[in-house]
């Protein structure tokens, strides 16, 4: 009997250590399908509503609940779906933009805003799960992996501008392609789609035919400024090539040799050529 309460009292702290972790797991897991609750009712417009999670470390114990509208301010709270946590859980971290919310859009599911919600227990704060948003709409237990460019082949075929401190007027201005032989221009006014620039085409120079795609990701944004992109196939171009913004006289947005090899443009607004 005596080796029997020997061997009890040593199994239970490890009892309970257990017992807590699977709280802890039970928890991230809850909180989890909670948020993908929130978004399938998002999705199927349950009540022409948008639907989210608060998380709400102020009351004791912590809680996380399940509401209806466009934000856990304007909700209704008759509709409130709320979780306590057990009392050896808390909420340690959440990094939501800034918000303690997480809502999603209607018709696309897309959270309003990503990141992570971290919950511990409270008697080992090094015991951790993490639940994690992501922008692309996935709800997953854990932290999201990095990405890497690590092995992505990149080249001039398709690059990104920076161009930042200078608005463009594109009521206005024209960009010009400019060939060993010919420059070619079109108007930014009559080549705008959804609010960006948009133009792609042929230009002949020394008899051979050069394609290319230029358009805009930003523009004119007030902190970021406008980024261009340009397609450069190689193997529907071989003539070098300069662009300029007909506004800008500075300098040229960017520069290609016969090889397609880039260099960053002469303009003080444009910035390093990034390969993509």
């Amino acid at each position: 009997m005596g080796i029997i309460a020997i061997f009890l009292t040593m199994s239970i702290p490890q009892l309970r250590s257990f017992q807590s972790s699977s709280r802890l797991e039970n928890v991230g897991r809850e909180a989890v399908s909670a948020l993908r609750l929130a978004q399938n009712k998002t999705l199927a417009s349950e009540g022409a509503s948008q639907y989210g999670v608060y998380f709400d470390t102020a009351s004791s114990p912590n809680r996380y609940i399940l509401f209806e509208g466009e934000s856990y301010a304007a909700r209704d709270p008759a509709k409130d779906e709320a979780a306590e946590l057990p009392q050896t859980i808390e909420i340690s971290a959440i990094s939501l933009g800034g918000e303690s919310e997480a809502v999603f859009s209607r018709l696309t599911g897309d959270p309003e805003a990503v990141g992570t919600v971290v919950f511990r227990q409270v008697a080992d704060p090094a015991s951790t799960k993490t639940v994690t948003i992501l922008a692309s709409g996935a709800i997953q237990e854990g932290t999201a992996p990095v990405p890497s460019d690590a092995g992505r082949v990149t080249d001039s075929r398709h690059v990104h501008v920076p161009y930042v401190g200078r608005n463009i007027d594109t009521a206005t201005e024209s960009v010009r392609l400019v060939f060993p032989d010919t420059t070619f221009s079109f108007a930014i006014s009559d080549n705008m789609r959804d609010g960006q620039i948009f133009w792609e085409g042929d230009v002949v120079s020394q008899g051979e035919t050069q394609h290319l795609k230029i358009h805009t990701h930003l523009l004119n944004d007030v902190a970021q400024g406008t980024l261009f992109s340009v397609h450069r196939s190689r193997d529907l171009n071989s003539k070098p090539l300069e662009i300029e913004l007909s506004g800008d006289v500075t300098g040229n947005l960017i520069s290609y040799d016969a090889a397609g090899i880039t260099t960053q443009g002469t303009s003080i607004y444009a910035g390093t050529p990034e390969l993509q």
